[in-house]
């Protein structure tokens, strides 16, 4: 599902960011808005951060039925992004960087 909605992508060893189009999963949100993402910044020594998720739009907008949907949805864009950011065979993953996404997700944010 995610594949046929990517607006952008630029995903690399150091991390990067990808923004996925929402709109028809989310009917009442204007549609310039309807947009959900991942990011990830480098930390620096070969290791990158955890993966942040968001969106242009305010998630409290939602009803309870659409706000379980939106919370889903963000887990399998930071998945995502960690399958695409940790594939070998892209030359994206390094002896640095062979973490699950259970321990990337334990890394910070930012080295700053």
């Amino acid at each position: 599902m995610i594949d046929e909605h990517i607006i952008t992508c630029d995903a690399s060893y150091r991390g990067g960011i990808i923004k996925i189009d929402v709109s028809s999963l989310f009917p009442n949100i204007p549609a310039e808005d309807a947009i959900m993402g991942a990011n990830q910044n480098y930390l620096g020594g070969g290791l990158r951060g955890c993966i942040n998720g968001g969106a242009m739009f305010e998630p409290s907008e939602l009803s309870a039925k659409e706000r379980q949907m939106f919370d889903a949805l963000l887990d399998q864009i930071k998945r995502y992004f960690h399958a695409i950011t940790s594939d070998e065979e892209e030359g994206m993953n390094d002896e640095w960087n062979t973490f699950s996404y259970e321990k990337q997700q334990q890394m910070p944010v930012s080295a700053y």
